[in-house]
């Protein structure tokens, strides 16, 4: 157990610690869901083989608390900040302090807890660390990062999209999971507030294969890994980052999420009646195909108001509507649902709502589409114009009786009977259609060629790695899947700004000693196609020499 505890240290350490900022994250770390969110009080686990109980705030040989047999429940409370563990209903341990790690060597069921409709199963490991409270805990699966991928791609997108879309889908979450920092306690989160990962649960041979035939494969921008939103349907036109997300500083800027049209010659949807003649139309997208290509929703104003009773007071908490709407003068005399601002696919980043009660501004696509809610579920997106239908009177319908009612004013003004929202697409529009991957497969584009229509001006790459003088002789590693239906050539790119004097390197078996004639080179690019074979390939190098301690080299292989 020493051993496999010292392995994941050393991962730990060498693929997560800042000082490989560089580096490959090649472990990632999921908090699982439970009905409740992500806090317990306790868990019950079990596996086919032995698990391995390691107190992480422990060393040496303190670290190992038990092993504990095959098929035997495994039970997990939390008390006054410390943990409890119970097997088979009798406490075995006490008062442990966490972190806390459970290792095996095959699959950990997860029990009372569902995940597609069957029991829970992870591969890695199952980490419990406390949440801020204390009182309860996160319960945090540690995986390598091709079995995490595993459990997301066919979640994130139908096996029937083919190989082609779902290796898209694959790279682009692989970029998405390297990018994710959500908590000091884990990475990412298992629903849709990252990427919906269910485990074992999701193992499909189609995605499993995507994601084995793009291992090591990222979407670089300027060398590093783009931050690869994706979503369901464009409608046709995608939208820059700036434009949905940003916040206006130099800093908060995707130059790759820009805006893309899927209609050669488009031009972007500046006015009004551009919007309504885009998104009445079937035309103009290669999504077509998707249910919430086009789409609309009728409210009558008293079923609009009722909703925006309850929508705006959540929004407002949100702080995304302008004044705040707390409830208690109830919005009524719904006049008109205005856009203020729009993106280039006509997407609706800021809009008012003006009724005889008051005048509110909502802003992000997002706050607007869950304020107006469908059937309790928000608009599939922000890409909609507005149209109303008959007009009736207000209605003051409270009426006074007796000798007030004399002096009662009654409302003359006139008020629509419906509103009509009229659109395209599902989701927030940056980055990837999925749908649009989908057509782009169908008509024969292999998995880069989608990634390069979606994101602008990125480079199809391995991960850049950086060498440095290590005293153990550790030499560093990138293994990658080549496909040569996919690409033409692959280059190994070396960034050597720092005049380091020697790097040998191998590409699989054969090696490359004598580099001091190519080490002048700040950047050294090699066409390494006729090393690789197709499957899984490595590029290994040497830690530098100790007569380039404090320099480093840095290499990636890139794809055309």
């Amino acid at each position: 157990m020493r051993i496999k505890y010292l392995f994941l240290l050393i991962l730990s350490l060498f693929f997560i610690n800042p000082v490989f900022s560089a580096s490959e994250k090649k472990v990632i770390k999921v908090a699982i869901s439970n009905k409740n969110g992500f806090e317990y009080t306790n868990v019950k686990m079990l596996s086919k083989t032995p698990i391995s109980i390691i107190s992480m705030s422990q060393s040496g040989s303190n670290a190992q608390i038990g092993v504990i047999e095959p098929e035997k429940i495994i039970e997990v409370k939390i008390k006054d900040t410390l943990y409890y563990i119970y097997v088979e209903n009798d406490l075995k341990f006490e008062k442990l302090s966490e972190p806390l790690l459970f290792s095996s060597n095959s699959e950990i069921e997860i029990l009372d807890l569902n995940k597609k409709g069957t029991p829970a199963k992870y591969k890695g490991m199952i980490e419990i660390r406390s949440s801020k409270n204390n009182a309860t805990f996160n319960l945090i699966n540690v995986v390598d990062m091709q079995n995490y991928l595993r459990g997301v791609v066919s979640n994130e997108m139908p096996v029937s999209f083919g190989l082609e879309a779902l290796k898209a889908q694959a790279v682009a979450a692989r970029n998405y999971a390297t990018n994710a920092n959500m908590n000091p306690n884990y990475d990412l989160v298992d629903s849709t507030a990252a990427q919906v990962y269910y485990g074992v649960n999701s193992y499909r041979d189609i995605s499993d294969k995507a994601v084995s035939e793009t291992m090591g494969i990222y979407a670089l921008y300027k060398e590093k890994p783009i931050m690869a939103q994706y979503f369901s349907t464009s409608g046709g036109i995608t939208d820059d980052w700036d434009d949905v997300f940003g916040n206006g500083t130099p800093s908060d800027t995707h130059p790759y999420l820009k805006a893309r049209y899927d209609k050669e010659g488009q031009k972007p949807l500046v006015t009004e009646d551009d919007v309504k003649k885009f998104y009445s139309s079937m035309e103009g997208g290669i999504d077509t195909n998707s249910p919430k290509y086009r789409w609309s929703f009728e409210f009558t104003r008293e079923e609009l108001e009722n909703i925006l009773h309850t929508t705006l007071q959540q929004q407002s908490k949100a702080g995304l509507v302008s004044p705040s709407y707390d409830g208690d003068i109830k919005l009524e005399g719904l006049k008109e649902i205005k856009p203020i601002k729009r993106t280039q696919s006509g997407k609706i980043t800021e809009l008012e709502i003006v009724a005889k009660t008051g005048t509110y501004k909502i802003k992000k696509e997002l706050g607007i589409r869950r304020v107006l809610k469908k059937n309790n579920a928000i608009l599939p997106s922000a890409n909609f114009f507005i149209e109303t239908v008959g007009e009736e009177k207000n209605v003051n319908k409270e009426k006074e009786t007796g000798l007030i009612a004399l002096f009662s004013t009654f409302d003359d003004e006139t008020y629509p009977k419906i509103f009509k929202f009229t659109g395209g697409g599902f989701g927030h529009g940056v980055g990837m259609s999925q749908f649009g991957a989908y057509n782009l497969a169908k008509a024969g584009k292999k998995y880069p060629e989608i990634l390069k229509h979606y994101y602008t001006d990125i480079d199809i790459s391995t991960h850049p790695l950086t060498v440095l003088y290590n005293e153990y002789n550790v030499w560093y590693k990138t293994d990658f899947y080549f496909d040569k239906n996919s690409y033409k050539n692959a280059y190994l790119y070396i960034n050597n700004h720092k005049g380091t004097s020697e790097f040998p390197f191998k590409i699989n078996d054969l090696e490359f000693n004598s580099t001091r004639e190519i080490s002048g080179n700040k950047v050294v690019k090699i066409d390494i196609t006729q090393y690789l074979k197709n499957g899984i390939n490595t590029v290994n190098f040497a830690p530098l020499t100790h007569e380039n301690k404090g320099k480093y080299v840095i290499y990636r292989v890139e794809f055309n």
